[in-house]
């Protein structure tokens, strides 16, 4: 996964969560957002919350009114989704809400109730597209367009909730956003090809722009799963993993996986009769875990594993004798910098040197991992020194006060200034 599209993914949340939260947590990410090209327009990006919807089609833009593949787009939203061929019809339902759209049909229906549209749901390249505004707004949804990115966003009441603000509070902070007048206030026209045939099942979306694994050496076989993968995931509010998560699986031979973040070292060091290793199957899309949790899981057109519908990405081996040089950093959260008086920010330091020596500050040890003779205090150091090796996918510390950690280390994208330690993405700012 290419991390330097995931931290301007990453600081765009921020974006939304200042524009919402009044916070501060812009400042502490690395990277720069997306800005729109001098050239010709890139791609519309639509974000549900703080993630963005795959698409296997571009939207379109036609007078005003932009057009998005309706499953992607219903079911970021949680809609079940329903296509019915015979009367082309699309249904987007939950508990409490139903909305129908026919193709070319200028009414909808929201909960039997019928609603004027400016324009109806069409058909492109044979694929289904549903006018955006109007399904985000018929849930109860704040539909925002942010001309300088090209983005859409459409922010929900779980987002909202979780703030602990009301949508007029919403509306009110994200008006403030508004373009000035020499800005569109919605996306331009762009020219939708039209196709009235029958829209061909959209079935599963395309890697997204912003989580595109790296091509695999050979597509990935679900009969024989082997080796460790993860994916990325934003933690908005930073209260389950500091603002940014990492979903990991490790398979072995005979059906058994081991989920998470091995606790000493690299997935070498993983051993199934001590390490809580499950069994699992695959049958009709789904993995299935011996813990009874089940999640999608596919092999795309490009060979790309998915699971729970992210795209994961191998684990490699770290090359031979690999030395490390460069001050490097991770910055996490918990809570709404700005909003919430508890809410706190941290950046924990380690600069490495070529000979095997390092020096930590502000530390945690135990979000390293844990190992022999680890530090059970989560409390940071105020500064520590050592040595440290790498061996496989586990880097090995050794601080000077006896403390030893041995913990999961990769490289992402091959890079040596991008690195995975433990569950910590630690890495050498370009912008500094």
């Amino acid at each position: 996964m290419n991390l330097s599209i995931t931290r301007r993914r990453t600081k765009r949340n921020h974006l939304l969560a200042m524009a919402l939260a009044a916070a501060l947590l812009l400042a502490l990410w690395p990277g720069a957002a997306a800005s729109a090209s001098a050239g010709a327009a890139s791609p519309i990006k639509v974000f549900v919350d703080t993630s963005q919807i795959q698409l296997t089609v571009d939207p379109v833009t036609d007078k005003g009114t932009t057009f998005v593949q309706f499953r992607p787009l219903f079911e970021s939203m949680e809609l079940e989704v329903d296509w019915d061929p015979d009367k082309k019809l699309v249904t987007g339902s939950r508990p409490g809400l139903e909305i129908q759209l026919g193709i070319g049909e200028t009414t909808a229906t929201v909960n039997g109730t019928k609603v004027a549209l400016g324009a109806g749901a069409r058909v492109v390249n044979g694929n289904t597209l549903v006018p955006l505004r109007f399904v985000g707004e018929a849930t109860g949804s704040i539909v925002y367009w942010d001309p300088a990115n090209r983005e859409i966003t459409i922010v929900t009441e779980k987002l909202w909730t979780a703030l602990g603000m009301t949508k007029e509070e919403v509306e009110r902070r994200l008006a403030e956003l508004r373009p000035t007048p020499s800005a569109p206030a919605d996306p331009p026209a762009t020219t939708p090809p039209s196709d009235p045939g029958n829209p061909a099942n959209p079935g599963n979306p395309a890697n997204p722009d912003t989580g595109k694994p790296t091509s695999p050496s050979k597509p990935v076989d679900l009969k024989h799963l082997q080796g460790m993968y993860y994916n990325i995931r934003d933690d908005f509010g930073g209260y389950e993993c500091g603002g940014t998560c990492w979903d990991m699986y490790t398979f072995f031979p005979g059906g058994k996986v081991f989920v998470g973040t091995p606790k000493n070292g690299g997935p070498e060091t993983i051993d199934c009769a001590k390490d809580g290793c499950t069994t699992y199957t695959i049958s009709k899309g789904k993995l299935v875990l011996g813990n009874g949790h089940s999640y999608p899981i596919k092999v795309d057109d490009k060979g790309h594993l998915w699971i729970n519908d992210n795209a994961m990405t191998a684990v490699e081996p770290v090359p031979a004798n690999l030395r490390l040089e460069g001050s490097y950093q991770h910055i996490g959260y918990t809570g709404l910098i700005g909003v919430n008086a508890a809410a706190s920010s941290w950046t924990e330091y380690l600069d490495f040197a070529k000979d095997g020596t390092f020096a930590s500050t502000d530390l945690m040890l135990s979000s390293l991992g844990s190992g022999t003779s680890v530090s059970t205090d989560a409390a940071a150091s105020s500064s520590d020194k050592g040595t440290y090796s790498i061996s496989g996918n586990t880097i090995t510390f050794k601080f000077g006060d006896g403390n030893v950690v041995k913990s999961l280390f990769f490289l992402h994208d091959g890079d040596p200034t991008d690195v995975q330690i433990g569950d910590r993405n630690f890495y050498i700012d370009d912008d500094e």
